[in-house]
């Protein structure tokens, strides 16, 4: 049993490699639990053993490293992930980054570069373990969708420029995506000061402060962008994002999270303090079985069916599967569907959300009932009825099929 509380597991297909770096551990003052090559065992491991601190070999063939950072991910989004490699590229960290590793070492590995590595996964499970329950606040709306280019983004900015086009609530929309952080170009705002900076002072911050900090966008919301650079996120960490986004609650009446289009540790803290989650999917069949894994990761997890609101986007006007079809794909009803519509293209293309260029057009006015839904609104509940009863249906359905498969399940490596 290790001694730090920390579960830690080493995986590297390399022997003398593990032998090496499992020492500079220990001299951290860290026992390795398990050491594992790369592939299907690896990845069984990872599901048994869910690891807080995971050292990952980056190693040839590289797709079935990155394979396994990204099970990983999945499987323990709290988990402390780091990756190492004799040979540094642009292209693999960069790949490592929107997979959602939380530190990348390569060259040659000092003994001081594991006890810092090892040290900040100790305040990390640290600051978990003690950290506060969320606060009664302003509501917060995360926004999730476990691919890339299928409206998650759309999504957020409308649903922000929707609620505060009401003039009723006050509203901060704040942009996660650690990959591409498209808000900025969305709302046609120049970025000023980003998330990541804001997140890694809130502690220093004081109202006036942060308000100043932030950019105003014509339809009412304030805006918090993503750095343009993606390694601008290798200093913040989950914990003061969730510190910074239960500091804006404190402020705003509704707070929206944008997040990356693969689950990463920023999608895990996003949802753990969020009052709603918007689930984001298209009819295409890799978004559909995506997005039936995150569900089935919510329901595991505990996500009330209440805290859910699934959104089908048709970004296409060629024929395809219709919302029984989704809903039959992935085990969940679906709450609202937004038609295509190519004034979103439009709008986008201005820097203008649809509710606000073209209020009265299909998909504008689907935005608008989400985000009443999303936000709690009175004149939300009209389209309701029908899906909650199609979400218990689908309750009941799910559990079904998962009590009948779940002997089964553990075995199985993705």
């Amino acid at each position: 049993m290790n001694t730090a509380g920390l579960r830690t597991l080493i995986v590297d297909s390399d022997e003398i490699s593990r032998e090496v770096l499992r020492s500079k551990v220990q001299r951290a003052g860290l026992m390795v639990d398990r050491e594992r090559p790369h592939g299907l065992v690896a990845q069984q491991t990872i599901q048994e053993m869910e690891p807080d601190l995971l050292f990952v070999a980056i190693e040839r063939p590289l797709q079935r490293a990155l394979q396994t950072v990204d099970f990983a991910r999945a499987i323990v989004p709290d988990a402390t992930i780091v990756a190492y490699t004799a040979e540094w590229s642009p292209m693999v960290e960069r790949r490592l980054m929107q997979s959602g590793v939380n530190d990348f070492l390569h060259g040659k590995i000092s003994s001081s570069q594991v006890s810092a590595v090892v040290d900040r996964a100790l305040r990390k499970a640290s600051a978990s373990a003690v950290s506060a329950p969320f606060e009664a606040g302003g509501r917060v709306i995360a926004v999730v969708g476990q691919k890339g280019g299928i409206g998650k983004t759309t999504t957020s900015t409308n649903l922000a420029a929707a609620i505060a086009g009401e003039g009723r609530q006050s509203v901060l929309l704040i942009d996660l995506d650690t990959r591409f952080g498209d808000v900025a170009i969305m709302m046609d705002i120049r970025p000023e000061y980003t998330v990541s900076e804001v997140a890694r002072e809130v502690e220093a911050l004081d109202r006036e402060t942060f308000l100043k900090l932030l950019l105003r966008h014509d339809s009412g919301a304030c805006i918090l962008p993503a750095p343009r650079d993606y390694r601008s996120w290798l200093n913040c960490s989950p914990e003061q994002i969730q510190d910074l986004v239960r500091f804006a609650a404190g402020l705003f009446d509704v707070v929206i999270l944008d997040t990356p289009g693969t689950f990463n540790d920023v999608v895990a803290a996003a949802v753990e303090v969020a009052d709603r989650v918007v689930v984001v999917t298209s009819s295409e069949l890799p978004s559909l079985k995506n997005t039936a894994l995150l569900l089935e990761h919510f329901s595991l997890k505990g996500l009330a069916e209440e805290q859910v609101i699934v959104t089908l986007i048709y970004g296409h006007d060629q024929e395809g599967p219709d919302r029984a079809d989704v809903e039959f794909a992935i085990g969940h009803a679906v709450d609202h569907e937004v038609p295509f519509d190519r004034n979103v293209r439009k709008a986008s293309q201005l820097g203008v959300p649809v509710v606000g260029w073209r209020p009265g057009s299909p998909a504008a006015v689907v935005f608008a009932r989400v985000a009443a839904h999303a936000a709690g609104s009175p004149h939300s509940l009209d389209a309701l009825p029908d899906a909650a009863v199609r979400r218990r249906f689908f309750g009941v359905f799910s559990a079904r099929k998962a009590t009948r498969h779940a002997p089964e399940r553990r075995e199985i490596a993705v």
